[in-house]
């Protein structure tokens, strides 16, 4: 049987290191694995923690997987682990494991939703569940004003810290390995060091932070601004719309401005002294800052611009120059693509509709077939690539499980193949559109939404911009090479199909 496993932390391991707890569980369901004749062919490790499907990234993708019936079963050491949020959310995940006739394994029970007896059972499991997800919460938010106001409130440990507990209280211990590091960002800073600076020597030391392989100019910026290494509790960051509660079409993080946070003195020690800390924003003020997310669209470009070199989503950012804060597009990866003025990007993106519109309206495809002959060998070849490599990650799992590869060297090894596996669905994706352009007979209809575009634009607010950029475009690739002219970037424009 071949099966994935979905590992996450619960409310009752609240406080131990969440590496430990998930390596603790996967290689119990390994050994249950191994007993059963059950082949694990992926992993999904839900690190973050949150009450909502839409804030389970990897819930998320397995779902993805389970309705795509790319197992046969899924293993949790816990029903629970799977959904103790709202009932509608608990619906969602076991609807998908009933239409797609994915088995749930557990060390304990195996529960096949396709029959009447376990289906009311998970059902029932998943209700007591949810009954004591909400007890426990109640418990939690009767303990946390009166922990806000001994100042000794923390939600996760954040990096050069541990999470740890004073009679019952959470606070915080320094953790030496990695404060070393947190005063290592503040120094180089204080001596004109940039973010991006800091993150390559981070990288370079071998440090990593919680959450990624490796640091960024925003891992570093978040340190750097971030109140606890001073001593104090920070509350009211971020506020959270739920995907549809307000009609938007997915769940929507908002950075709050920092006169609306609540800082008040913790009880953990300060990494920082505060003069250190306050010279740090001084000269970050003087600098570059990204746009803020407030839950509305500001960049006409959001969401359409990648780079072509990493792939990732571009990013605005607000340099201080002499004529005052200016916008430009930043790749957010250490040492990929320079960076261009905004205004540059967004005005050859326009001059790049006119140009398609003039190709439609003067010189329309001809009627002739077009070869698509060495696009779809070009398409053929990368899913084969791409197949091998599935089967590559594959073994990678069996050679872990059989002792060849210690940890390191797996995870070292799978994290070359899954980047393996992300280009050659970029390139996939990319020849799709490519052919889909080509068949397209229906210029017509094309070129009157480049014109619907392009008469509107100019009137338009930021939202509404992206809006109508969005109807036409699929995607943008830019590339800028380091110590060029201003203007020398490139940008290779994805149309959507008629």
């Amino acid at each position: 049987m071949e099966a994935a496993q979905y590992l996450r932390k619960s409310r009752m391991e609240e406080g131990m290191d969440t590496q430990e707890v998930l390596s603790r569980h996967r290689q119990a369901l390994g050994e249950y694995a191994k007993g059963h004749d059950i082949h694990i062919i992926e992993t999904y490790y839900e690190v973050v923690s949150g009450e909502s499907l839409y804030a389970r990234p990897e819930m998320l993708r397995l779902l993805e997987d389970v309705e795509a019936g790319k197992y046969e079963a899924v293993l949790v050491i816990d029903l629970d682990r799977l959904s103790r949020g709202r009932m509608r959310d608990q619906g969602i995940i076991l609807d998908a494991f009933r239409e797609s006739g994915t088995k749930i394994i557990t060390p304990e029970k195996t529960f096949d939703l396709n029959d009447e007896v376990d289906d009311e059972l998970a059902e029932f499991k998943t209700f007591m569940s949810r009954r004591e997800y909400k007890i426990i919460n109640k418990r939690l938010r009767r303990g946390l004003n009166q922990s806000i106001q001994n100042g000794c409130y923390v939600a996760n440990a954040p990096y050069g810290y541990r999470k740890i507990y004073v009679d019952k209280k959470p606070t915080l211990e320094i953790y030496e390995p990695e404060a070393q590091y947190v005063r290592m960002i503040f120094d180089l800073y204080l001596h004109g060091y940039g973010c991006v600076s800091i993150a390559r020597e981070l990288t370079l030391l071998g440090s990593r932070p919680h959450r990624s392989d490796k640091w960024n100019r925003s891992s570093i910026a978040h340190i750097l601004r971030n109140p606890t290494f001073t001593g104090k509790v920070v509350w009211n960051q971020k506020s959270h719309i739920k995907k549809g509660s307000k009609g938007n079409p997915k769940h929507i993080t908002i950075y709050n401005p920092r006169e609306k946070w609540t800082i008040t003195d913790g009880l953990h020690p300060a990494i920082i002294d505060q003069a250190t800390y306050d010279k740090a924003q001084e000269i970050m003020a003087g600098r570059y800052q990204p746009a803020k997310n407030d839950g509305t669209v500001k960049s006409p470009l959001a969401g359409l611009v990648r780079c072509s070199q990493c792939g990732i989503h571009m990013q605005r950012y607000y340099a201080a120059e002499q004529q005052g804060k200016i916008p430009y597009l930043m790749c957010r990866t250490v040492g990929c693509c320079a960076a261009a003025k905004y205004t540059y990007v967004e005005a050859a993106v326009l001059d790049r509709l006119r140009q398609k519109l003039e190709e439609l309206t003067v010189h329309p495809p001809k009627s002739l077939t077009p070869d698509l002959a060495p696009l779809e060998a070009e398409l053929a070849a990368a899913q084969k690539e791409r197949a091998a490599a599935e089967g590559q990650k594959s073994r990678l799992y069996e050679l872990l499980e059989l002792g060849e590869y210690d940890l390191p060297t797996f995870r070292e090894r799978m994290a070359a193949v899954k980047d393996k596996i992300s280009k050659l669905e970029l390139r996939i994706t990319t020849v799709k559109t490519r052919i889909q352009a080509l068949q397209s007979t229906e210029p017509d209809i094309q070129a009157q939404k480049i014109i619907a575009v392009l008469d509107a634009y100019e009137t338009s607010d930021a939202a509404h911009r992206n809006s109508l950029l969005k109807s036409v475009i699929d995607m943008i690739w830019y590339t800028k090479a380091k110590k060029t002219k201003p203007m020398d970037f490139q940008l290779e424009i994805q149309f959507k199909p008629n």
